[in-house]
C-alpha cells in the first residue's frame, strides 16, 4: 500500500483478542452503539465469541495492516453465524480512517467465503441511524424482513448470490412479498401477527438492480405466495412491475395497492393475462383486517393451485 505498508485480509483466530480489543477502544461511543447497541467496549467473553465463529459453523474475516518498522493492527473485522431457520447473521466494524473502500470490499470476501460453504442469505440488525451500514447493505441489494421500534431497528437480508436475496429460511407459513417505497409496509406488522412471512423490497425506485424489471425472475416473488405491489400502479415504473409480474411469476397471486383516493373496483379483482396469477385490488387506506381477510384469501388459492 506503499510506505512499506501491508494489507491482509485472513481469517480471525483467538490471539487477535488484544488487537481487536484495540480497535474497538479506538471507536466512539456513537461507533460503538451502532455496532453493539452499546456505548462500550464489549467484553472479553464477546471478544472471544467474535474470534470463534467456526466454533458455531460460521467463519470471520480481519483485516491487518503491517507496517514498515513491522508493527500490525487491525483495522477491520466482520463474522457470520448460521441461524437456526437458515442463512447467518452478520457483524462488520470498520476503522474510523479506513471506511470507504475497505467495507464493501470485506463484506464481498465475507459473501464469497460463505457462497462456497453453501450459506445462500446472510442478515443483520442495523439501526435505522445507521445510514453507513444501510448504504452498505444497499450497494449489495437487500430486503427487510422485520422491525422493532425501541431501539428503532430493521432486519435486512441480503443473497450471497446476485443483487436480489433468496426467500430467508425454510416455508413455515404463507410468504407475502410487499413492494413498496422505502422498504416498509403500514400493514406488515398486522400481516405478520396474522401468521404470514413477510419480506419487504424497497421497490425499482430504490433497487435500481430490480430483476423483474430487467427481464429475469425475481427470487422473492417467485417463491412468495402473495405479491403486494405498492408501487402506485398508474405511474410508468408501476404499470412495469405489473406486466413484469404477469409474464415472469405466472400463477403467483398479486394484491395491487391502489393510489390514495382511488377505490377497487367491483369485487376487488381485475382482469390479468392468460397464464398470469390472480390479481385484487386494495384500497391504499383500507383497515389491517380488510388487507389481512384479501391475502389470506389469495394466499389459500395460490396454495391449492400448487
Amino acid at each position: 500500500m506503499g510506505a512499506g505498508r501491508r494489507l491482509t485480509i485472513r481469517e480471525s483466530r483467538p490471539e487477535d483478542a488484544d488487537a481487536l480489543t484495540a480497535m474497538y477502544a479506538a471507536l466512539d461511543q456513537d461507533d460503538l452503539y451502532r455496532r453493539f447497541f452499546q456505548a462500550h467496549v464489549p467484553p472479553p467473553r464477546t471478544i472471544e465469541r467474535i474470534l470463534s465463529p467456526r466454533a458455531r459453523g460460521g467463519i470471520g474475516l480481519v483485516a491487518v495492516v503491517e507496517e514498515a518498522d513491522g508493527t500490525a493492527r487491525i483495522v477491520a473485522e466482520t463474522s457470520y453465524e448460521p441461524l437456526p431457520q437458515g442463512g447467518a447473521d452478520l457483524g462488520i466494524t470498520v476503522a474510523q480512517h479506513w471506511r470507504g473502500w475497505l467495507g464493501p470490499y470485506l463484506l464481498d470476501a465475507l459473501f464469497e467465503a460463505a457462497r462456497e460453504r453453501g450459506v445462500t442469505n446472510i442478515q443483520a440488525d442495523v439501526l435505522v441511524e445507521n445510514r453507513r451500514m444501510l448504504a452498505l447493505a444497499r450497494s449489495r441489494g437487500y430486503a427487510t424482513i422485520d422491525h422493532s421500534e425501541r431501539p428503532s431497528i430493521v432486519r435486512v437480508v441480503m443473497g450471497t448470490s446476485g443483487r436480489t436475496p433468496p426467500w430467508p429460511g425454510p416455508h413455515r407459513a404463507p410468504r407475502v412479498l410487499v413492494e413498496a417505497s422505502g422498504g416498509r409496509w403500514h400493514h406488515e406488522t398486522e400481516v405478520r401477527a396474522a401468521g404470514f412471512e413477510v419480506v419487504v423490497c424497497s421497490g425499482p425506485a430504490v433497487h435500481r438492480a430490480c430483476p423483474a424489471l430487467a427481464g429475469a425472475p425475481c427470487p422473492l416473488a417467485s417463491q412468495a405466495d402473495v405479491v403486494v405491489d405498492a408501487v402506485a400502479p398508474d405511474t410508468e415504473e408501476g404499470r412495469a412491475l405489473l406486466a413484469a409480474h404477469d409474464r415472469l411469476h405466472a400463477g403467483v397471486p398479486v394484491c395491487v395497492e391502489l393510489s390514495p383516493g382511488a377505490a377497487p373496483a367491483a369485487g376487488d379483482s381485475t382482469p390479468v393475462p392468460d397464464g398470469a396469477g390472480q390479481r385484487a385490488e386494495l384500497a391504499a387506506d383500507a383497515d389491517a383486517p380488510v388487507a389481512v381477510a384479501l391475502l389470506q384469501r389469495l394466499a389459500k388459492t395460490h396454495v391449492t393451485a400448487q
